[in-house]
């Protein structure tokens, strides 16, 4: 009997060639969708599940109001923090303190000997490096592979290195006891080498760092919050009872700070699950995804699935009424209902089945296409031994099938014969009303992610395409020497005097920090009447006199920095009496700071506790500069003071030149810069490139939500084609009998486009307010943002309709011009 059903199976899907492959085509892309969506969903939401002490380990943030722009809070903290739970709370097991390398020591080349004892440089600015106490091996799950787990940090002067780095220093020697040395000096010992960490892992590193190579003064630390401090607390604790006792805990440590400078610290415990997908604090060690962007893909996996799905119905629904007379003769012959609904179940069953079976398919050849666009190796043929994965598809399959077999199964099933065979039968306004339903339906979902995905591609175009403030094109930037001497300050304007020489170089400056990251250094300022509790935040960038002429910012009062404005902030010595030392403040920061205009600034004195020693620095504000985007345009404008220092403490070497022929001016200023400085690597970049790294994720995102969007709309242009194609062989005697009649070719190609259209502009007029709702909602996550315009909406929409229009043409076509005579001779 099963056989039977098959065998009849089929027949129908050879019969029906051209809906059974809409059908298995529009369901397996909308299957394969929602498979790559899921898993890369699922492999956001597992960051840090692998590591074994995850529920009991919580990142130490702080909260405080310091500058007077309300509460605001850091992924970073003091460094004795952790130190002093562990001592003051019973609750604390272990902890564990990092602290990236470009807070201690900036950037630097590491050198060391080769097989052949040739000493040999390397450029350290891309490894990923931090100093971390012992304890990070046990916390973090570190698994080393060489060298001992328990000792391989407790040493100071010890570093361990990834599989990776040590193969790419060392090769095929052991590693082990090996001397590395940072800018020609300071030697750390390799103590262990470690596998790779996973992907979804919000801390990545590739060399740590012995926390104990920093001294025992990080103990009583309590005013550097830029450490990452981790507690594990005991098994079976509740982190609510210990965050109870932070008001008490701040009291102790801080609140001569507190009172000092008139501000409130908060501390909290945040879960390390929770880090990667609901924290964007200040400092976070890297760039986390955002739980909105994940919620999105989820919908736009669903969606999918759903147009696929009422596709399948669709097509299903209406191609069952032409089964009306087999139903009759079948009933007639004695077939029962039970035996009707099988059949049909069974067919919508199959087509499922082989959707399945050509989306894993589809899935298994577009993996690493799918790996290229995310940026992450996160898919592999591994996924297909997932069982949960076949049960989701299994699922799938049976509700898919169920959906889309009911209608013809329950209801053609019913019919009673006599009124079929005699002619009787057509088809009720109920299903008639059903399909025009699911086509609004689907074509509401397609419109509003069209509209979402050119509402987010518009944004970021806005941010890349925006005013930053500066000349961002034509800027080449080095890396700054780091093996130094004491004559580095004036090697280093001899240096930018002979890249001047060259005809295609226009400016040079050296700084501490670039546009497209955050500057590092922070402080308390304020007006020099002002009392301590009153005073802002403000970022330092610490830059030379050419920086304004190099960036071609906008000096909007006052004067630049001239050669004998640079300052060491020794106050105490002699040499600078005590004098008030000269800055630069950008237009927001004169406004935070309480100045009326910016013209009202200059020559003004402001104070900031700036010395090792405790005592406040006095400067004197010589000019404002313009704003400008030091961060990409998700983050607002900061206060920040400009300080040119008399010693050498760059970071990077700008240089503004002409970039036609850029390979050959990057060639020459390399052979100078290896004159000057033959114990560094040369390594450059261009800074559009270098600030733009910014919009990386919101990049991707943009290219998955395209992808998706367009997957989507093509399933129900699909359905739509099909349906189209239906409506076009039933209503082709009405269309003979309008030609004979006297309806021209025009008339005739629109009837059916012109009721398959307007149900296409009602889902516009569905999917327009609610988008435009969510698409309000995800902007406001941004300081500068594009305006929700009337043509964001009129576009997509438009798209779409022309896309429905394109559907259903060829078939109108075909039926428009069969001739009436041949076609109607048998009426």
């Amino acid at each position: 009997m099963l056989l039977n059903y098959f065998k009849i199976t089929l027949r129908v899907f050879l019969k029906n060639k051209l809906f059974t492959t809409i059908n298995v085509l529009g369901l397996a892309i909308g299957i394969a969708v929602y498979i790559l969506i899921t898993q890369y969903v699922s492999f956001e939401l597992k960051y840090d599940q692998h590591l074994s002490h995850a529920d009991d380990l919580y990142r130490v943030t702080l909260t405080s109001d310091l500058g007077g722009k309300g509460f605001k809070t850091m992924a970073t903290n003091h460094p004795a923090v952790a130190h002093a739970m562990k001592q003051d709370f019973p609750e604390v097991e272990s902890y564990v303190r990092l602290v990236d390398r470009n807070i201690m020591w900036g950037t630097f080349v590491l050198s060391y000997e080769d097989q052949h004892g040739n000493l040999v440089k390397t450029n350290i600015n891309e490894e990923k490096l931090f100093i971390a106490d012992s304890t990070v091996v046990d916390l973090f799950d570190i698994k080393i592979i060489k060298g001992n787990s328990k000792t391989a940090l407790t040493e100071s002067g010890s570093i361990i290195l990834s599989q990776e780095v040590a193969q790419r220093f060392f090769g095929n020697e052991d590693p082990i006891g090996k001397m590395l040395r940072f800018n020609n000096r300071s030697p750390f010992m390799v103590t262990g080498v470690f596998e790779e960490l996973p992907e979804n892992t919000h801390f990545k590193f590739n060399m740590l760092v012995s926390f104990s190579s920093l001294g025992p003064w990080t103990e009583q630390t309590w005013i550097w919050p830029d450490f990452y401090n981790y507690v594990k607390l005991k098994p079976g604790t509740d982190p609510a009872l210990v965050e109870a006792k932070f008001p008490d805990f701040a009291k102790k440590y801080l609140s001569e700070i507190m009172q000092e400078h008139g501000f409130e610290a908060r501390f909290g415990l945040q879960p390390v699950q929770d880090i990667h997908l609901k924290s964007h604090h200040i400092n976070e060690v890297s760039t986390n995804a955002n739980e909105k962007t994940l919620y999105f893909l989820q919908i736009i996996a669903l969606f999918v699935i759903l147009i696929a799905l009422m596709n399948f119905i669709n097509l299903s629904t209406a191609k069952s009424t032409e089964r009306a007379m087999e139903v009759g003769l079948k009933k007639v012959v004695g077939i029962r209902k039970r035996a009707l609904i099988i059949q049909f179940l069974l067919e919508s069953l199959c087509i499922n089945f082989i959707s399945i079976i050509l989306a894993v398919g589809l899935v298994s050849i577009f993996i690493q296409p799918f790996n290229d666009l995310v940026g992450l190796e996160i898919l592999s043929l591994d996924i297909w031994k997932e069982p949960r994965l076949w049960m989701h598809l299994l699922a799938l399959m049976f509700v898919g099938g169920i959906l889309a077999g009911i209608y013809p199964a329950f209801v053609l099933s019913g019919f009673k014969p006599i009124e079929v065979l005699k002619g009787r039968f057509h088809q009720s306004n109920k299903g008639v009303s059903m399909r025009k339903n699911l086509v609004i339906a689907q074509f509401a979902i397609s419109i509003a992610l069209i509209t979402g995905t050119f509402i987010i591609y518009h944004q970021f175009s806005y941010m890349q395409n925006q005013e930053l403030g500066y000349d961002v094109e034509h800027n080449l930037v080095l890396n700054a020497p780091t093996v130094i001497d004491s004559t580095i300050s004036r090697k280093m304007e001899t240096f930018k005097g002979e890249l001047l020489q060259n005809s295609k170089i226009k400016a040079v400056t050296v700084t501490q920090d670039i546009p497209g990251k955050k500057i590092a250094l922070d402080n308390i300022v304020r007006q020099a009447h002002e009392r301590r509790e009153e005073g802002v935040n403000c970022d330092f960038l610490n830059i030379d006199y050419d920086f304004l002429n190099t960036y071609q910012i906008k000096l909007l009062a006052g004067r630049n920095f001239r050669l004998g404005d640079a300052t060491t902030y020794d106050r105490d010595k002699e040499k600078d009496n005590g004098r008030a030392h000269k800055v630069m403040i950008n237009k927001v920061a004169a406004k935070t700071l309480g100045f009326e205009t910016i013209e009202d600034a200059v020559n003004k004195k402001i104070i900031f506790p700036m010395l090792s020693d405790g005592t406040e620095g006095i400067a004197e504000i010589i000019g404002v500069i313009d704003n400008y985007h030091q961060e990409s345009l998700q983050t607002d404008y900061y206060p920040t003071i400009y300080q040119d220092f008399s010693y050498y403490n760059a970071a990077y070497i700008t240089i503004n030149m002409n970039t036609s022929n850029a390979k050959k001016t990057i060639a020459d200023i390399g052979e100078k810069f290896g004159q000057f400085f033959p114990m560094d690597p040369y390594n450059y970049f261009f800074l559009e490139d270098y600030f733009n790294r910014q919009y990386k994720a919101d990049v991707k995102f943009g290219h998955i939500c395209l992808l998706f969007s367009i997957l989507a709309i093509f399933i129900a242009a699909l359905g739509l084609f099909g349906l189209g194609s239906y409506m076009a062989i039933k209503k082709t005697k009405e269309l003979c009998i309008r030609k004979v009649l006297g309806a021209n070719l025009t008339q005739v190609l629109i009837l059916i486009p012109k009721s398959l259209l307007t149900l296409v502009l009602i889902s516009g007029l569905i999917a327009a307010p609610i988008t435009y709702f969510f698409a309000d909602e995800w902007l406001s996550d941004y300081a500068f943002r594009t305006a929700l315009s009337l043509w964001m909406f009129v576009v997509p929409i438009s798209l779409v309709v022309v896309i429905a229009a394109l559907s259903v043409l060829p078939e109108c076509i075909k039926v428009a011009f069969v001739n009436p005579a041949k076609y109607l001779k048998n009426e």
